[in-house]
């Protein structure tokens, strides 16, 4: 048998496991995961707990050590090992943790005893806790804003005449010459309020005018939400001044993979709706398809045969894609229909934390050829700002400008020429590049590191007791797990297995010229990583933070973490670095390094 074929089919190895945004600021030290605890995994079944807790009750078990210092450190080591055990092996408490953590166990739930099976308790919970959200959401509204400013400037950029062109060579840098030849062409102002009338309805308030060459209008308009099943919802609305326009909305889940949703507007009761059905179905892990038809205006025998009194839509088909991956996406769309057909693509991108590039392009019969490239970067915890071109054939080349804030919005599109034109494309993608880049480096950048070592250094201060505690629990565990240790490395060595010859958790991605046994922000995890060696085979479940497990603890606070393991194997040295919340599996072949 292959040495290295056990711990190769390691379940979970390169499956998913949860991410942590380490930019998020952390206020309090996350709270003890059990699971961590007793190293499992979160899918492990009663029978692998139950191996897991007894073999740390060889080592962690008060009745183990006669050394009184020994003994008390057990005590408070076997008691978390204890209370992991007893939530994670009853099935009604291990439902409320795997739900609602260590808050929903010191919760009163009031489950009667006709709920037998495992999904009739979870659903009894999840009624109660929205029941008890019910409370503080009740009066919670939330407003979202738009506000859109469309500006022609193409006298300001590229005038018409060749003597306007030659005096406003340098227009741009003239204040005077912008506030004089630009032209508001359109505004536009969007509010919308949300409020929970009961755990299974929203109403929605929205208000929007527009102004458009001198001419004006507005209208609100009232929505009411209602979900009858997690499979099945519906809403409904009407604008209260004219024109008067009835929508409805609902949507149907056939399965997990497969939906259905089908809308409909009617501005006249001289005409049948115009609806629209969609299909929507599940066709991988990351993608989606969906099936479009717009029925447009029609007539249902005298209802509707003039169309007098309605808005004479077309009718359309369309099929699209929708992909969604963890830092990119993507959507393609094919329409055709009696006003237009067009092809449409979209895809998007994250770079790093806090940069999101998209770019489109569109082909349509109606409006010609258009290509978007938009860059959007996250300002503060709370604030976005987007910057985009538009260039169009034949309309021309507009750049947009797009501010956002807890739901508030405002869009600037300004429209530079109404023709294509290469050379303001190639300089306006350009000169704002440089501009941010040389803004971002120079001024931003290093405020935003000084920034953040300082909130790291006010977060440790805070907790500065919590985390020398953890230390001391560590170090604690370390000293108890250090004799079995011992023992299992010789019976290791005796037949080649795995022995740990290092292993550092903490940021080791940072400083990477310094020792880890010099660095602050690390800490060595060698014993506790032995102990987990089980018959020449590591394995440490994903899903988690490692600093959980019994021997660890965080080192560094509010930064990222990894784990170093250098080890040996039949004689050969492996190495191998994994996220924090990532699986471990060892020994594998991909790990093994050359020593010279």
């Amino acid at each position: 048998m292959d040495s290295y074929e056990s711990s190769s089919s390691v379940p979970n190895l390169d499956g998913d496991y949860e991410e942590v945004d380490f930019d998020q600021e952390v206020q309090t030290p996350p709270p003890l995961d059990l699971y961590g605890v007793l190293s499992v995994p979160k899918e492990a079944t009663e029978e692998e707990i139950k191996d897991a807790y007894k073999r740390l009750c060889r080592t962690f078990h008060p009745d183990k050590h006669i050394n009184p210092e020994n003994k008390k450190a057990a005590e408070t080591k076997f008691q978390v090992i204890q209370k992991a055990y007893e939530v994670l092996t009853d099935p009604n408490k291990r439902i409320v943790y795997d739900m609602f953590g260590e808050e929903g166990l010191s919760t009163s739930w009031e489950v009667g005893p006709r709920l037998k099976t495992p999904q009739e308790l979870r659903e009894e919970f999840e009624r109660q806790a929205r029941l008890k959200r019910q409370q503080e959401v009740e009066n919670m509204v939330k407003a979202k804003g738009d506000l859109q400013l469309i500006i022609d400037a193409t006298q300001v950029f590229d005038p018409y005449d060749s003597r306007s062109r030659q005096s406003n060579r340098f227009s741009i840098l003239n204040i005077q010459n912008i506030f004089e030849n630009a032209e508001v062409k359109q505004l536009s102002m969007k509010h919308s309020f949300e409020t929970q009338l009961r755990p299974q309805t929203q109403a929605v308030v929205v208000g929007q005018t527009i102004l458009r060459n001198g001419i004006g209008g507005g209208n609100i308009i009232g929505t009411l939400r209602h979900s009858f099943s997690p499979k099945v919802w519906a809403e409904v609305g009407s604008s209260i001044v004219q024109p008067r326009i009835v929508t409805a909305k609902a949507s149907y889940s056939i399965d997990a993979d497969s939906f259905v949703i089908v809308s409909g507007h009617i501005d006249s009761i001289y005409s049948p709706p115009n609806l629209v059905f969609t299909g929507g179905r599940v066709l991988g892990k990351n993608v989606t398809g969906y099936l479009t038809y717009k029925t447009g205006a029609w007539s249902l025998g005298p209802w509707g045969k003039h169309g007098l009194y309605s808005r004479r839509e077309k009718s359309a088909v369309a099929i699209s894609i929708n992909g969604s991956f963890e830092r990119s996406g993507y959507n393609f769309e094919i329409q055709t229909g009696l006003a237009q057909i067009y092809i449409s693509f979209n895809y998007n991108h994250k770079l790093f934390n806090d940069y999101l590039v998209k770019t489109s392009a569109t082909l349509s019969t109606s409006s010609g050829l258009t290509a978007v490239l938009l860059g959007e970067r996250k300002v503060t915890e709370y604030t976005k700002a987007s910057f985009a071109i538009e260039c169009g054939i034949p309309h021309g080349v507009t750049f947009k400008c797009r501010l956002s804030r807890l739901g508030q919005r405002i869009t600037i599109p300004i429209l530079i020429s109404p023709e294509f034109n290469y050379k303001i494309i190639l300089w306006g993608t350009i000169l704002p590049i440089i501009t941010i880049t040389a803004v971002e480096q120079i001024i931003l950048m290093p405020r935003r590191q000084k920034k953040k070592a300082e909130k790291l250094a006010a977060l440790r201060e805070l907790h500065a007791e919590y985390i020398e505690n953890r230390k001391k629990e560590a170090i604690e565990a370390i000293r108890l797990l250090l004799p079995s240790v011992e023992r299992k490395i010789e019976t290791e060595k005796v037949k080649d297995g795995l022995v740990i010859l290092e292993a550092w958790y903490g940021n080791i991605s940072s400083l990477r010229d310094v020792p880890l046994n010099e660095k602050k922000d690390v800490a060595d995890v060698r014993v506790p990583v032995q102990a987990l060696v089980h018959d020449s085979q590591l394995t440490i479940p994903g899903g988690y933070s490692k600093s959980n497990i019994m021997g660890f603890y965080d080192p560094c606070m509010g930064e990222p973490k990894q784990l170093k393991i250098k080890y040996q194997f039949q004689r050969k040295f492996h190495e191998v670095i994994v996220d924090d919340t990532a699986p471990v599996a060892c020994p594998l072949r991909s790990h093994i390094i050359s020593i010279h």
